[in-house]
């Protein structure tokens, strides 16, 4: 291999490296198992459709779904999506490349593990954690969390009438994002 060669191999692998260390964990939680504890279990093998109740707890990597059920679909191609229901359903998933933990939780949540994306509907809240402490808070109607692009929208979704508990904690009804300041430095 020649010295050129081997050097625009070596940066690559640097810059590959430094940039896209968050992506290497979100690809690491893909290959995981899908796993469900509950208190009831019904599968149907012919549609490919299991239901969970009862305190279910669904994990797939660092992502951790709880509700008080959860009906998981697979695709023909094996990829699972999941739908939860809960007062509220909830759920966390670790970005360990950077040390912080996304969590939400809503009366609905899908799960797709095909497109690593969380939608969150019906008094829906989400926040970014950062070392242990609350960073910065959304809330909506419907927030929808793609974590391989760790990009998160807010939408208010319909009328400020729509969902009493979230008319509570924000009477106009529209979004509400509290973006913490960056915590200065220590010396």
């Amino acid at each position: 291999m020649s010295q050129v060669l081997r050097i625009k191999t070596l940066c690559l692998s640097l810059v590959l490296g430094l940039v896209s260390p968050s992506l290497f964990a979100e690809r690491a939680d893909r290959t995981k198992p899908m796993t469900v504890e509950a208190d009831h279990f019904v599968h149907d093998e012919a549609r490919r459709i299991s239901k969970f109740q009862g305190k279910v707890i669904l994990t797939k990597g660092s992502l951790q779904i709880r509700a008080d059920e959860i009906e998981v679909i697979e695709d023909q191609e094996g990829y699972q999506s999941a739908t939860a229901l809960g007062k509220p359903a909830e759920f966390r998933q670790k970005r360990e490349a950077v040390n912080e933990t996304i969590e939400g939780q809503a009366r609905k949540l899908f799960y797709s593990a095909r497109d690593e994306i969380v939608r969150l509907e019906d008094a829906a809240e989400m926040r970014r954690v950062v070392e242990g402490k609350a960073a910065d808070l959304m809330q909506g109607e419907l927030i929808v969390y793609d974590s391989r692009k760790e990009r998160y929208e807010v939408n208010r979704a319909g009328s400020p009438a729509t969902s009493s508990s979230s008319q509570a904690s924000n009477p106009s009804g529209r979004v509400r994002v509290v973006i913490q300041p960056k915590a200065e430095s220590k010396p």
